[in-house]
């Protein structure tokens, strides 16, 4: 696949909004689907504001906001991102659904920071192509991102996941292991046990 793809972010709060506007910015043709109409309405406002304050204002015409997955053109997405509340059988359903409707070759991520991908995927049909793909807040500000595998995620594809965070703007990460909180989690807990251990220490 080309660098620059066709995806589709199913969430617009404030995580999936943020993850749009980085898409767009790269010019990459984005579908965000947002159920809730209040949040909905507000979208179109807030890339404009986003991408003006990056200085491509016009990129917002590759942006398209639904209510529905329903609207989405499936056949064109190549990159679903989920986005949505952290409630584990709300991301499996929405993968059940996103797995019927994404063509085969299409990669499918969620944007979970707590649950393990291999969970999230259990019972999916061609679970190679489904990663977890970890942006942190502000997404379109912090540069870090996780591109995380899964028990059966396909490495191939973790690599070209990775390739196209590159190309829009990103420094990815590539966690092979699917543990707890993957690399930057932990990494922040170990830090904050340790600050914990000296206050208790006296130091």
């Amino acid at each position: 696949m080309a660098l620059r793809k066709t995806c589709a972010v199913i969430g617009g709060g404030t995580m999936g909004a943020d993850i749009a506007l980085t898409l767009a910015r790269a010019g990459n043709p984005t579908h965000v689907v947002e159920t809730f109409d209040a949040v909905r309405q507000g979208l179109p406002a807030r890339l404009a504001a986003g991408l003006a304050s990056f200085g491509c204002p016009d990129r917002l015409d590759l942006v398209e906001v639904h209510a529905s997955l329903d609207d989405v053109d499936w056949p064109s997405v190549d990159l679903a991102i989920e986005a949505v509340p952290e409630k584990l059988d709300l991301k499996r359903a929405l993968f059940a659904e996103l797995a019927h409707r994404a063509r085969p070759d299409a990669w499918l991520a969620s944007n979970s920071s707590s649950f393990p991908i291999s969970a999230i995927a259990d019972g999916l049909a061609r679970p190679g192509r489904f990663l977890g793909l970890h942006y942190f807040m502000p997404a379109h500000l912090v540069p870090l991102v996780e591109v995380v595998c899964g028990a059966a995620s396909d490495p191939a594809i973790a690599r070209a996941l990775a390739d196209f965070m590159r190309s829009t703007g990103k420094v990815p990460v590539i966690v092979k292991k699917d543990l707890p909180g993957f690399l930057a989690n932990r990494l922040q807990h170990a830090l904050a046990r340790e600050a914990y251990a000296l206050i208790d220490a006296g130091v």
